[in-house]
Protein backbone atom coordinates (compact mmCIF):
# COMPACT_ATOMS: atom_id res chain seq x y z
CA UNK A 1 0.00 0.00 0.00
CA UNK A 2 1.70 3.20 -1.22
CA UNK A 3 0.91 5.41 1.76
CA UNK A 4 3.30 7.34 4.02
CA UNK A 5 3.36 6.04 7.56
CA UNK A 6 6.58 7.85 8.45
CA UNK A 7 8.37 11.05 7.35
CA UNK A 8 5.72 13.10 9.14
CA UNK A 9 8.04 16.10 9.46
CA UNK A 10 6.35 17.54 6.34
CA UNK A 11 3.14 18.05 8.32
CA UNK A 12 4.75 20.40 10.83
CA UNK A 13 5.34 22.94 8.03
CA UNK A 14 1.65 23.30 7.14
CA UNK A 15 0.02 26.66 7.86
CA UNK A 16 -3.52 25.43 8.55
CA UNK A 17 -4.56 22.41 10.61
CA UNK A 18 -8.07 20.99 10.34
CA UNK A 19 -9.06 18.45 12.99
CA UNK A 20 -12.10 16.20 13.12
CA UNK A 21 -13.46 15.89 16.68
CA UNK A 22 -15.14 12.53 17.42
CA UNK A 23 -12.50 9.80 17.21
CA UNK A 24 -9.69 12.25 16.44
CA UNK A 25 -9.49 14.79 19.28
CA UNK A 26 -11.63 12.91 21.77
CA UNK A 27 -13.77 9.82 22.20
CA UNK A 28 -16.99 10.54 24.08
CA UNK A 29 -15.88 12.59 27.08
CA UNK A 30 -12.26 11.43 26.98
CA UNK A 31 -9.69 13.77 25.44
CA UNK A 32 -6.84 11.93 23.74
CA UNK A 33 -3.37 12.31 25.18
CA UNK A 34 -1.22 15.10 23.78
CA UNK A 35 -4.10 17.25 22.47
CA UNK A 36 -3.68 20.11 24.97
CA UNK A 37 0.06 20.23 24.39
CA UNK A 38 -0.40 20.08 20.59
CA UNK A 39 -2.82 23.00 20.52
CA UNK A 40 -0.44 25.02 22.66
CA UNK A 41 2.37 24.27 20.21
CA UNK A 42 0.20 25.39 17.29
CA UNK A 43 -0.61 28.64 19.08
CA UNK A 44 3.05 29.26 19.90
CA UNK A 45 4.06 28.67 16.28
CA UNK A 46 1.25 30.95 15.01
CA UNK A 47 -0.44 28.14 13.10
CA UNK A 48 -4.12 28.35 12.18
CA UNK A 49 -6.26 25.49 13.53
CA UNK A 50 -9.91 24.54 13.29
CA UNK A 51 -12.07 21.81 14.74
CA UNK A 52 -14.60 20.27 12.34
CA UNK A 53 -17.52 18.03 13.15
CA UNK A 54 -20.47 16.54 11.35
CA UNK A 55 -21.99 15.67 14.73
CA UNK A 56 -24.95 18.05 14.88
CA UNK A 57 -26.34 16.69 18.14
CA UNK A 58 -24.82 19.72 19.90
CA UNK A 59 -25.22 23.43 19.26
CA UNK A 60 -22.21 25.62 18.55
CA UNK A 61 -22.47 27.00 22.08
CA UNK A 62 -22.50 23.50 23.59
CA UNK A 63 -19.50 22.47 21.49
CA UNK A 64 -17.55 25.45 22.80
CA UNK A 65 -18.52 24.52 26.37
CA UNK A 66 -17.46 20.89 25.86
CA UNK A 67 -14.12 21.75 24.28
CA UNK A 68 -13.34 24.35 26.91
CA UNK A 69 -14.09 21.87 29.70
CA UNK A 70 -11.00 20.16 28.30
CA UNK A 71 -9.15 23.50 28.80
CA UNK A 72 -8.66 24.01 25.06
CA UNK A 73 -9.70 27.69 25.33
CA UNK A 74 -11.23 27.90 21.85
CA UNK A 75 -13.81 30.31 20.43
CA UNK A 76 -16.48 30.20 17.73
CA UNK A 77 -13.75 31.16 15.25
CA UNK A 78 -12.05 27.77 15.77
CA UNK A 79 -15.19 25.75 14.92
CA UNK A 80 -16.61 24.53 11.62
CA UNK A 81 -19.76 22.46 12.22
CA UNK A 82 -22.17 20.82 9.78
CA UNK A 83 -25.07 22.97 10.96
CA UNK A 84 -23.24 26.16 9.92
CA UNK A 85 -23.54 25.67 6.11
CA UNK A 86 -27.00 24.17 6.66
CA UNK A 87 -28.25 27.29 8.45
CA UNK A 88 -26.60 29.49 5.83
CA UNK A 89 -28.48 27.61 3.08
CA UNK A 90 -31.82 28.02 4.89
CA UNK A 91 -31.29 31.75 5.26
CA UNK A 92 -30.14 32.26 1.67
CA UNK A 93 -33.23 30.46 0.41
CA UNK A 94 -35.59 32.29 2.79
CA UNK A 95 -36.86 29.24 4.66
CA UNK A 96 -38.53 30.23 7.92
CA UNK A 97 -40.66 27.28 9.10
CA UNK A 98 -38.51 24.20 9.70
CA UNK A 99 -39.27 20.63 10.75
CA UNK A 100 -35.99 19.80 12.49
CA UNK A 101 -35.10 16.22 13.34
CA UNK A 102 -32.55 17.20 15.97
CA UNK A 103 -31.77 17.44 19.66
CA UNK A 104 -33.00 20.19 21.96
CA UNK A 105 -29.48 21.62 21.93
CA UNK A 106 -29.59 22.04 18.14
CA UNK A 107 -33.18 23.29 18.24
CA UNK A 108 -32.08 26.07 20.59
CA UNK A 109 -29.45 27.16 18.07
CA UNK A 110 -31.95 27.18 15.21
CA UNK A 111 -34.35 29.27 17.28
CA UNK A 112 -31.60 31.78 18.09
CA UNK A 113 -30.94 32.00 14.35
CA UNK A 114 -34.55 33.08 13.85
CA UNK A 115 -36.24 29.92 12.56
CA UNK A 116 -39.70 28.77 13.58
CA UNK A 117 -39.54 25.07 14.44
CA UNK A 118 -42.78 23.28 13.64
CA UNK A 119 -44.11 19.89 12.59
CA UNK A 120 -47.31 21.43 11.23
CA UNK A 121 -47.03 22.83 7.69
CA UNK A 122 -43.24 23.29 7.64
CA UNK A 123 -41.51 24.65 4.54
CA UNK A 124 -38.57 22.21 4.72
CA UNK A 125 -37.41 19.10 6.60
CA UNK A 126 -33.91 19.26 8.13
CA UNK A 127 -32.32 16.01 9.26
CA UNK A 128 -29.58 16.17 11.90
CA UNK A 129 -28.05 13.73 14.42
CA UNK A 130 -31.22 13.38 16.48
CA UNK A 131 -30.26 11.48 19.63
CA UNK A 132 -33.73 12.25 21.03
CA UNK A 133 -35.61 10.78 18.06
CA UNK A 134 -39.01 9.21 18.69
CA UNK A 135 -40.91 6.91 16.38
CA UNK A 136 -43.76 9.40 16.33
CA UNK A 137 -41.54 12.12 14.90
CA UNK A 138 -39.96 9.67 12.44
CA UNK A 139 -43.47 8.76 11.27
CA UNK A 140 -44.41 12.44 10.78
CA UNK A 141 -41.23 13.02 8.78
CA UNK A 142 -42.00 10.04 6.54
CA UNK A 143 -45.48 11.36 5.76
CA UNK A 144 -44.11 14.81 4.93
CA UNK A 145 -41.44 13.42 2.60
CA UNK A 146 -44.09 11.62 0.59
CA UNK A 147 -45.36 15.01 -0.56
CA UNK A 148 -44.06 15.53 -4.06
CA UNK A 149 -40.69 17.36 -4.17
CA UNK A 150 -40.96 18.54 -0.56
CA UNK A 151 -37.60 20.22 0.36
CA UNK A 152 -35.36 17.86 2.34
CA UNK A 153 -31.81 18.54 3.55
CA UNK A 154 -29.37 17.09 6.10
CA UNK A 155 -26.53 18.49 8.14
CA UNK A 156 -24.51 15.33 7.37
CA UNK A 157 -24.91 11.62 6.66
CA UNK A 158 -22.34 9.83 8.82
CA UNK A 159 -23.51 6.23 9.25
CA UNK A 160 -22.28 5.79 12.82
CA UNK A 161 -20.78 7.78 15.68
CA UNK A 162 -17.90 6.40 17.81
CA UNK A 163 -18.31 6.42 21.60
CA UNK A 164 -16.28 5.06 24.49
CA UNK A 165 -18.48 1.95 24.47
CA UNK A 166 -18.67 1.36 20.71
CA UNK A 167 -20.61 2.75 17.76
CA UNK A 168 -24.12 4.21 17.73
CA UNK A 169 -26.38 5.06 14.73
CA UNK A 170 -25.73 8.55 13.35
CA UNK A 171 -27.73 10.77 10.98
CA UNK A 172 -27.01 8.47 8.04
CA UNK A 173 -28.80 5.68 9.88
CA UNK A 174 -31.87 7.86 10.39
CA UNK A 175 -31.78 8.87 6.73
CA UNK A 176 -31.62 5.18 5.77
CA UNK A 177 -34.79 4.48 7.79
CA UNK A 178 -36.61 7.31 6.03
CA UNK A 179 -35.32 6.14 2.64
CA UNK A 180 -36.83 2.70 3.19
CA UNK A 181 -40.22 4.35 3.66
CA UNK A 182 -40.02 7.23 1.17
CA UNK A 183 -37.22 6.39 -1.31
CA UNK A 184 -35.84 9.88 -0.79
CA UNK A 185 -32.38 11.02 0.32
CA UNK A 186 -31.54 14.60 1.41
CA UNK A 187 -29.22 17.24 0.04
CA UNK A 188 -26.18 17.20 2.36
CA UNK A 189 -24.07 20.12 3.68
CA UNK A 190 -21.49 18.63 6.05
CA UNK A 191 -18.46 16.48 5.34
CA UNK A 192 -17.44 15.27 2.75
CA UNK A 193 -18.49 18.57 1.14
CA UNK A 194 -15.12 20.12 0.26
CA UNK A 195 -16.55 23.61 0.78
CA UNK A 196 -16.29 23.03 4.56
CA UNK A 197 -12.54 23.45 4.08
CA UNK A 198 -12.29 25.65 1.00
CA UNK A 199 -14.44 28.50 2.30
CA UNK A 200 -12.12 28.89 5.30
CA UNK A 201 -8.94 28.67 3.22
CA UNK A 202 -10.40 31.28 0.89
CA UNK A 203 -11.07 33.58 3.85
CA UNK A 204 -7.45 33.13 4.98
CA UNK A 205 -6.05 33.46 1.42
CA UNK A 206 -4.08 30.25 1.98
CA UNK A 207 -3.58 27.57 -0.66
CA UNK A 208 -4.98 24.07 0.00
CA UNK A 209 -1.47 22.63 -0.40
CA UNK A 210 -0.50 24.48 2.79
CA UNK A 211 -3.23 22.79 4.86
CA UNK A 212 -3.74 19.35 6.37
CA UNK A 213 -6.89 17.48 7.42
CA UNK A 214 -6.77 14.98 10.30
CA UNK A 215 -9.67 12.56 10.67
CA UNK A 216 -10.82 9.04 11.48
CA UNK A 217 -13.33 8.50 8.68
CA UNK A 218 -12.40 7.68 5.09
CA UNK A 219 -15.74 8.52 3.46
CA UNK A 220 -16.01 11.95 5.12
CA UNK A 221 -12.74 13.37 6.50
CA UNK A 222 -10.30 11.84 4.02
CA UNK A 223 -12.60 12.12 1.00
CA UNK A 224 -13.26 15.78 1.79
CA UNK A 225 -9.58 16.57 2.21
CA UNK A 226 -8.62 14.84 -1.03
CA UNK A 227 -11.34 16.62 -3.01
CA UNK A 228 -10.35 19.97 -1.50
CA UNK A 229 -6.71 19.41 -2.46
CA UNK A 230 -5.33 19.45 1.09
CA UNK A 231 -2.95 16.90 2.61
CA UNK A 232 -4.82 14.16 4.48
CA UNK A 233 -3.78 12.27 7.60
CA UNK A 234 -5.78 9.33 8.90
CA UNK A 235 -5.79 8.63 12.65
CA UNK A 236 -6.41 5.08 13.88
CA UNK A 237 -7.94 6.27 17.17
CA UNK A 238 -11.52 6.23 15.89
CA UNK A 239 -13.40 4.40 13.15
CA UNK A 240 -10.69 3.56 10.63
CA UNK A 241 -8.53 0.43 10.62
CA UNK A 242 -5.60 -0.42 8.37
CA UNK A 243 -7.72 -3.09 6.70
CA UNK A 244 -10.42 -0.52 5.89
CA UNK A 245 -7.81 1.74 4.33
CA UNK A 246 -6.48 -1.09 2.16
CA UNK A 247 -9.98 -1.72 0.80
CA UNK A 248 -10.99 1.93 0.29
CA UNK A 249 -10.66 4.21 -2.71
CA UNK A 250 -10.13 7.15 -0.32
CA UNK A 251 -6.47 6.69 0.55
CA UNK A 252 -4.94 9.21 3.00
CA UNK A 253 -1.50 10.71 2.43
CA UNK A 254 -0.41 9.76 5.96
CA UNK A 255 -1.49 7.31 8.65
CA UNK A 256 -0.81 7.77 12.37
CA UNK A 257 -1.99 5.92 15.46
CA UNK A 258 -3.36 9.09 17.04
CA UNK A 259 -3.05 12.86 17.13
CA UNK A 260 -0.34 12.58 19.80
CA UNK A 261 2.06 11.43 17.06
CA UNK A 262 1.90 14.93 15.52
CA UNK A 263 2.96 16.40 18.86
CA UNK A 264 5.99 14.10 18.85
CA UNK A 265 6.95 15.46 15.40
CA UNK A 266 6.70 19.06 16.58
CA UNK A 267 8.83 18.22 19.61
CA UNK A 268 11.59 17.08 17.24
CA UNK A 269 11.79 20.52 15.61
Amino acid sequence: MDINTSNLFELTHKQVFFFDLDGTIYLGNKLFKGVLELIEVLRTKKKKFFFLSNNSSKSTEDYIKKLNKFDLNITRNNLILSQHPTIEYLKKNDFKKVFLLGTQSLKNEFKKEGFELTEDNPEILVLAFDQELTYERLEKAAYILQKEEFPYIATHLDNRCPTENGYIPDAGGIAALLYKATERMPKVFGKPNKEMLLFKLDQLSISPKNAVMFGDRLYTDIKMGREAGVTTCCVLSGEITIEMIKNSIFKPDFIINGIWVLLDEFNKT
